[in-house]
């Protein structure tokens, strides 16, 4: 399960595969230019499953959701221009961070939450930067429906990898987008019916 900068969103996040680094990083190690583990890392297993209603869950969402709100707190407001978001990766009894290489973030990370397993990846863009253009994109709404491009949704990505919008008018607005906010931060354009209020 995903959590994203500022609030919980829906869309589960499928990232690449880690290697972790066992053992706590030194803070002239952990500056980015690849992943940094907590000292946790080491002696995380997978966690015993347990049953609600007949469906299996980890016994371990509790204390990660808990994990990823002193993480996230902190690294909202003394990291913003840096970090990125969390995910939850129940199966790994884990937690992975992204945000922009920054040696004081790694090493707060690392000296803060020795005991827990936290892996740190590199992102190409803070949340600050990706909000700011989904925050672009949504004022310019009007903008968009004059174009007869309608735009369904619009969304970082957890990974801070670039925005996702969906619309009914693919080829259009990939390149509409492209001309009127650049390619600093990418946008990925995919097929979206409007949303329905049910």
């Amino acid at each position: 399960m995903a959590v994203q900068p500022g609030m919980v969103r829906g869309s589960l996040v499928i990232g690449v595969l880690l290697l972790a680094l066992a053992g706590c990083a030194r803070p002239d190690e952990a500056s980015g230019g690849g992943p940094v583990a907590t000292a946790g890392c080491a002696t995380a297993t997978s966690p015993p499953a347990m049953t609600i209603d007949g469906t299996p869950q980890p016994a371990n969402q509790n204390a990660l959701d808990d994990l990823a709100g002193q993480v996230q707190s902190v690294a909202q407001t003394r990291f913003a221009d840096v970090y990125t978001g969390l995910e939850l990766r129940s199966e790994q009894n884990r937690l992975r961070v992204y945000r922009v290489p920054s040696a004081a973030f790694d090493a707060w990370l690392v000296k803060a939450f020795t005991a827990d397993c936290v892996e740190v990846v590199d992102a190409a863009h803070s949340a600050r930067e990706l909000n700011a253009l989904v925050d672009r994109i949504t004022g310019d709404q009007a903008y968009w429906q004059a174009q007869h491009i309608p735009i369904s949704t619009i969304s970082p990505r957890v990974d801070g990898s670039g925005v996702d919008v969906t619309t009914t008018e693919v080829a259009r607005a990939s390149q509409a987008l492209v001309q009127r906010y650049g390619t600093t931060v990418p946008i990925t354009v995919t097929y979206g019916e409007p949303p329905t209020l049910g």
